[in-house]
């Protein structure tokens, strides 16, 4: 795959995987545990990964252990809703799921300065993503993902590049992962120690690589209709 933006950098890059879903979801029934993606992250050589599940955070210190047994730096994160629409949550607690308007998503951040908020998909055909939302609450954002679904002819990320491009937010590249063997069809490189806060920091500012490919739409499509047979809780 070919990096959407590269930067100059002599020390190591952090492989990071920031939207993820499992066994669990609030959403979705989605078949992988939390622990089989971990093991499947492992394999594609991660070192950082959040499990971002529909409305509820899935993380503990279980999880966490067995992640650090794979060589992987587990951080909480979650996929919630504000007026039906899409927001993804890194290094969260709990008492994001309580949060509904973005008045009171303002209030957390100021509270929880070391969380990261990405705005997923947001100019994607659908009710859930977030269109003039993200526009009219972007100081909220901390950086706007490029979604691994697109091909050389259609490519929903482009106003949301160009979106971050004119705020100056970084743009996260990620795989959206619904089912195992798509997890590395997007990832973002991160300039930082293996450890959280420094990977947060690293993020906000910038020092990252994003990895992501057009899709051959033949391929996409079999995603697609892979993805549509998961059933909605």
């Amino acid at each position: 795959m070919e990096p959407l933006k590269t930067m100059d950098c002599k020390k190591p890059l952090l492989k990071c995987q920031f939207h993820t879903h499992a066994k669990g979801d609030g959403l979705e029934q989605i078949k992988h545990s939390p622990k089989e993606l971990i093991d499947h992250a492992a394999k594609l050589k991660y070192d950082v990964l959040s499990i971002t599940s529909h409305r509820k955070v899935i993380f503990n210190k279980e999880l966490k252990k067995y992640a650090k047994k794979k060589g992987i730096l587990l951080i909480s994160g979650i996929e919630f809703e504000i007026n039906k629409k899409h927001i993804l949550g890194i290094n969260m607690d709990k008492e994001i799921e309580k949060i509904k308007t973005f008045d009171e998503l303002r209030i957390y951040k100021k509270h929880h300065p070391e969380c990261l908020i990405i705005a997923p998909h947001p100019f994607f055909p659908g009710s859930c993503t977030l269109k003039k939302d993200l526009i009219n609450n972007i100081e909220v954002f901390d950086a706007i993902e490029n979604s691994f679904c697109y091909t050389k002819f259609k490519n929903y990320n482009k106003k949301a590049i160009s979106l971050a491009k004119r705020w100056r937010k970084p743009i996260i590249a990620t795989s959206d992962c619904h089912i195992l063997e798509y997890l590395d069809l997007g990832y973002t490189l991160v300039k930082s120690k293996k450890e959280k806060d420094g990977i947060i920091e690293a993020i906000k500012k910038n020092k990252i690589k994003t990895v992501s490919a057009a899709i051959n739409p033949f391929k996409l499509g079999k995603i697609y209709v892979r993805m549509t047979m998961i059933k909605t809780i």
